[in-house]
């Protein structure tokens, strides 16, 4: 058997996934490399758990991505800075490589500074830093209005922005400053989570509706003015004291000068594969468009990535001549909703479905909450 080299860009949930599980199938021979310019792994739901004080300690949800060595994974900490999906050659900022395989995991990149105003206005959970200063504000905050704005569609974990707002809302009632607070969301959506169905959606927004929280859907921010601290949206504005945001997802600025993207701004894959227009070329996770039977796109969230990394990975085993070739990703995907109170929602269903999405949402309740808690465990547990 030749020696092939399978790179693997990007560190996130799909990339480590991808890469670990290369590992598994490939001989040692075979060379398995990931390129990530940061040093760690984490995952982004840990965010939430920042934010409200759960959790004190960042580094307590984070790992090494050096640690993967000991699986026989290559890590090379570096900026991607150019793919050339032609050759499968890739531009670091440590060197240049060359693979017979490719897997972009690069994920959506955030673009604050698309919307005027939000870098000075919005407090962005979407970080782990911005998650801390959220934190930091709470702890302050008195009574007012706090707004969770969503700038943008698509963007990661569509659960994300009612999650904050519904932890919020427990936060302020468990600091006794809830009667004298309004929360909101502000949504460029029809409802929630549109792509799991109208029911899904409509559940969420009554979830808001009992703990009091406004929705104000179809409200696309236009600019933010940080002074007298309004949103102005095509046509009305609001205002905040206190505004936690979504910024503008985009691809990153590498792969849409790579070729690989289409007019959605994203990677284009086969549904079921994964492989884009190029040989032995694959793209994973919140870097592609999925669209679904009934014309939307898949959500962008880690789940998705986790069920595309396993396919890819028996796909390019099997081509290598390890293994029988993989059932075709089906599309299957659920997601915890924190609702405060150590409670969470469970939704799950199959999103390749016709003509659409076949989606249930369970009631919230501590045990998906501690389901949710053992999913960044057992992920965690492959550093062990």
């Amino acid at each position: 058997m030749s020696t092939h080299s399978v790179i693997v860009l990007g560190g996130g949930l799909g990339g480590v996934t991808t890469a670990i599980r290369l590992r598994r199938l490939l001989p040692a021979e075979q060379r398995v490399v990931v390129v990530e310019q940061r040093p760690t792994f984490a995952l982004p739901m840990a965010n939430l758990w920042l934010m409200t004080g759960e959790r004190g300690d960042r580094s307590e949800g984070e790992r090494p991505l050096s640690g993967l060595a000991k699986h026989g994974i290559e890590v090379v900490q570096a900026q991607v800075q150019s793919i050339d999906p032609a050759t499968k050659r890739v531009n670091t900022s440590s060197g240049t490589l060359d693979g017979d395989y490719l897997v972009v995991a690069l994920g959506a990149a955030k673009a604050p500074q698309a919307l005027p105003g939000f870098v000075e206005s919005a407090l962005n959970f979407y970080e782990m830093d911005g998650a801390m200063r959220v934190r930091a504000a709470l702890d302050e905050f008195s009574g007012g209005r706090i707004v969770v704005l969503v700038s943008r569609t698509p963007f990661s974990c569509p659960s994300a922005p009612y999650e904050a707002a519904l932890l919020v809302d427990a936060t302020l009632r468990e600091r006794g400053v809830r009667e004298r607070s309004e929360v909101a969301v502000y949504t460029p959506e029809d409802v929630p989570m549109l792509a799991a169905g109208e029911h899904v959606g409509q559940a969420l927004v009554d979830m808001l509706k009992e703990r009091g929280i406004e929705f104000h859907r179809e409200q696309i921010a236009m600019k933010i003015d940080a002074g007298r601290r309004r949103i102005l949206f095509e046509v009305e504005d609001a205002s905040f004291d206190l505004l936690i945001g979504v910024p503008p997802h985009v691809a990153p600025a590498v792969v849409r000068e790579s070729g690989l993207t289409d007019a959605s701004g994203w990677i284009p894959v086969d549904p079921t594969t994964l492989r884009t227009r190029y040989e032995g070329v694959y793209a994973i996770g919140d870097v592609t468009a999925v669209r679904l039977a009934n014309g939307m796109f898949l959500p962008k969230a880690g789940v998705f990535a986790d069920g595309e990394a396993s396919v890819v990975a028996a796909d390019i085993a099997a081509e290598i001549g390890v293994g029988e070739p993989p059932l075709q990703y089906d599309g299957r995907g659920f997601c915890f909703i924190e609702v405060g109170d150590g409670k969470a929602a469970y939704g799950a269903g199959n999103f390749y479905g016709i003509p659409g999405p076949r989606v249930t949402l369970e009631p919230p309740s501590e045990a998906y909450r501690r389901e949710k808690l053992d999913t960044e465990r057992t992920t965690l547990a492959l550093w062990d």
